[in-house]
């Protein structure tokens, strides 16, 4: 037995020991192996009905606005609309960050996670939108007005080289203000939402129901925009803090600060009829932002040729979702592009003075609330 035993361990020593070296020899051409580097990359988790922050912060607090670039594949711009200002967190700029296809942050260029581009010609009074036009002009929309009698502006600068510092100049200014909010001693409403369609900028309106304007610039560079509404979302969608459209022109996305709605849209509508007939829809698809605490989003756009969704929120939190998330099958890109409609072509620069619209029939809604409404009071010398 004891002779039996001394070979039985001997037998085993020599197995650890090939196992061990075979684990090393494994472990060791792991770590140099390309291939194995080459993992693939982490994603935005999926959840339906839910969006968990993904756990990488921005860098600085109050993110109010985002728009995926036109030009720089995988690269997204946002803005603060308050906060404190001190070195490394700049309040006049707008930010960079990049995304990968699985939605997770990454460097925007070399090791660099964030980058900011400073803004100059304009200080940051609630700037809460930001968005590109068909021209690859960036526009910063000034629209909080928290005491209904703020100055709201449309500001347009040039979208920054994510490679570059800086600075943006304001080439443009615009002033505006919504033209019919009843409540006594209000001037204009309070927004935190626009996006650019068919050459003009559409608003909307952070109250209950959501009124959609559309945006029509005087000629030059600076000057009074009119605003004409074209409608509202109703009761159950309100306090929209951001809005966008996918790039094939089939959904359009709202939300609130914690909460998102989708709407199918018609591809072969365009400007004021494109949003009537979506305002018009039930929402398709919904999903919450989950936070400890609530959450705060505040700025959200479609990944371009894509119908996921990358938003940011005011306490540094980054979401994603995919069409699962908002109770829709997997997206994959159709085989050939959806015809599309003819529009003009790119508006030269300054843009020149739209006509005044043609009138349109009633909507087809009915509110008995609007029947009741007290006469605004005009100000004081007006």
């Amino acid at each position: 037995m004891r002779r039996r035993s001394l070979w039985s361990v001997v037998a085993l020593s020599a197995a650890a020991l090939v196992g061990w070296y075979a684990v090393n020899s494994v472990g060791a051409g792991a770590a140099t192996d390309p291939a194995a580097e080459r993992a693939a990359p982490e994603e935005a988790p999926i959840v339906p009905g839910k969006m968990p922050p993904l756990g990488v912060k921005l860098p600085a607090s109050e993110a109010s606005g985002l728009i995926a670039s036109r030009t720089y594949p995988g690269m997204y711009y946002w803005l603060r609309d308050g906060g404190s200002s001190k070195p490394g967190k700049p309040r006049d700029a707008i930010w960079g960050m990049r995304l990968t296809a699985g939605g997770m942050p990454s460097a925007v260029h070399g090791s660099t996670m964030f980058t900011s581009y400073p803004v100059v010609g304009a200080k940051n009074q609630d700037w809460e939108d930001l968005t590109v036009d068909d021209a690859g002009a960036m526009w910063i929309g000034q629209l909080g007005a928290n005491n209904c009698k703020d100055q709201q502006r449309l500001l347009r600068v040039a979208e920054p080289d994510p490679g570059g510092s800086g600075p943006l100049e304001v080439v443009a200014s615009y002033e505006l203000r919504f033209p019919d909010n009843s409540k006594p001693g209000c001037r204009t409403y309070n927004s935190e939402a626009m996006l650019w369609l068919d050459g003009h900028f559409y608003v909307f309106a952070k109250t209950s129901g959501t009124p959609v304007y559309r945006v029509d610039l005087p000629s030059g560079t600076s000057g009074e925009a009119r605003l004409t509404r074209v409608g509202r979302f109703g009761r159950d969608v309100d306090n929209i803090s951001s809005a966008s459209i996918s790039d094939d022109r089939t959904r359009m996305m709202v939300q609130d600060h914690e909460r998102l709605w989708v709407f199918t849209t018609d591809a072969g509508r365009r400007g004021d009829d494109f949003v009537a007939d979506a305002l018009s829809r039930r929402a398709s698809g919904t999903a919450r932002f989950e936070a400890s605490g609530g959450a705060s989003v505040e700025g959200g756009t479609f990944v371009r040729n894509s119908h996921d969704i990358a938003f940011v929120a005011e306490d540094e939190n980054i979401y994603y979702a995919r069409p699962q998330t908002y109770g829709e099958p997997p997206w994959t890109p159709p085989a050939t592009a959806p015809p599309q409609p003819t529009f003009p072509p790119t508006p030269s620069w300054p843009p020149a003075p739209t006509l005044p619209p043609v009138p349109t029939a009633p909507p087809t809604w009915y509110d008995p609330w609007f029947d009741t409404l007290p006469t605004l009071p005009t100000e004081p010398g007006d």
